[in-house]
């Protein structure tokens, strides 16, 4: 395995201007009301205009969390309106989300959303990078280019990060951890803690398992090899236990969360150069070529949800995505570093 290193800047801390912006699409994005009227479209070019944007949407959805399980541990909300933050955070533009929500019954809506976008940036901005509630260490940050990387927590257990993925471990106890791309987690199992990982949408919660999570923008995939874990979101009616040999694929845009069998064999097999699919959609699989191959392809509208199953070797990317041509019957557009998948 090659020698890891981070991105040059992932260590820095984040302008408040990006951890505002961030605390708003999270909030627009956590609320039913909000997430109604949110502009998915305009959320997505916000996240792929710099790679901040999604660490800080990350490090909020932690902090969110942390702040939610230890209020009462922590100090009382400030008395003032969150319009009296400082300018920084004031002049950001304000998702259209939020300021329809703003024109609630009597403001009590946007005065919600404002001490809750008040609590979530206390925890990043007066907390220096997510150090918990009672003192515990400062979170630590590991990201990855091309190359995967194992990261082993202070108990032994092994998480091997993706590649092109992020994850943040926090907590006294290293019990609460954000990723963002995939992850194979091996956690030994421990009745006195438990691990909760927030990858998207989803909460994880496990004291002792082995499982896969691969995470994008809209959609979560989790899928369990030994042990059991407990998922969790706010759109679904309640949590789930997935045990060895079942797994979640959660989409935010289709609000589904479907629980299916899986092969063993299967899991985790990007760490051996093998992609395997059964019925995921072709946006799924793009976004997985692009973080296990390093090839970019764009999908038109009209293909996204079309399904494929089967398994792509992914050594080589442009050989991978001639071969995903081939079995869905379908023509590929433009050129290396810019190819589109096309009708024949």
């Amino acid at each position: 395995m090659n020698q890891d290193t981070e991105p040059p800047q992932a260590d820095e801390p984040l302008p408040d201007a990006i951890l505002s912006q961030a605390a708003r699409w999270h909030l627009a994005s956590e609320d039913d009301a909000m997430a109604e009227a949110m502009d998915w479209d305009g959320f997505t070019r916000w996240l792929e205009a710099d790679p901040r944007h999604r660490r800080a949407l990350d490090e909020i959805a932690l902090a969110d969390r942390l702040v939610a399980e230890h209020r009462a541990g922590l100090w009382a909300p400030p008395e003032t309106p969150f319009e009296a933050a400082p300018a920084a955070a004031r002049d950001v533009p304000r998702p259209a989300a939020m300021r329809r929500w703003q024109g609630g019954q009597g403001g009590r809506g946007w005065r919600w959303a404002g001490l809750a976008i008040a609590a979530s940036l206390v925890a990043v901005l007066a907390v220096p990078r997510f150090m918990g509630p009672f003192g515990a260490d400062p979170a630590q940050v590991y990201a990855t280019d091309a190359a995967s990387r194992q990261v082993t927590l202070a108990d032994g257990s092994t998480v091997l990060l993706a590649p092109r993925s992020r994850l943040t471990v926090a907590g006294r106890g290293q019990e609460h951890i954000a990723l963002s791309g995939g992850a194979l987690f091996d956690i030994r199992h421990d009745p006195g803690r438990t691990l909760e990982i927030t990858a998207g949408d989803l909460a994880i919660s496990d004291i002792g398992t082995r499982f896969d999570v691969q995470a994008g923008d809209d959609a979560v995939r989790v899928a369990v090899v030994e042990g059991k874990v407990d998922v969790r979101a706010e759109a679904m009616d309640g949590p789930l236990q997935l045990s060895a040999g079942s797994g979640l694929a959660y989409d935010r845009g289709a609000r589904t969360a479907v629980v299916g069998p899986v092969r063993s064999g299967d899991v985790g097999s990007w760490k051996d150069g093998r992609l395997t699919y059964d019925n995921a959609p072709l946006a799924l699989v793009a976004g997985d070529l692009h973080r296990y191959a390093g090839v970019m392809v764009d999908v038109p509208p009209a293909l996204r949800e079309r399904r494929f199953s089967g398994t792509l070797i992914v050594d080589n990317g442009d050989a991978a995505l001639r071969d995903l041509v081939q079995l869905m019957g379908l023509r590929l557009g433009g050129h290396a570093g810019a190819w589109r998948l096309e009708q024949p």
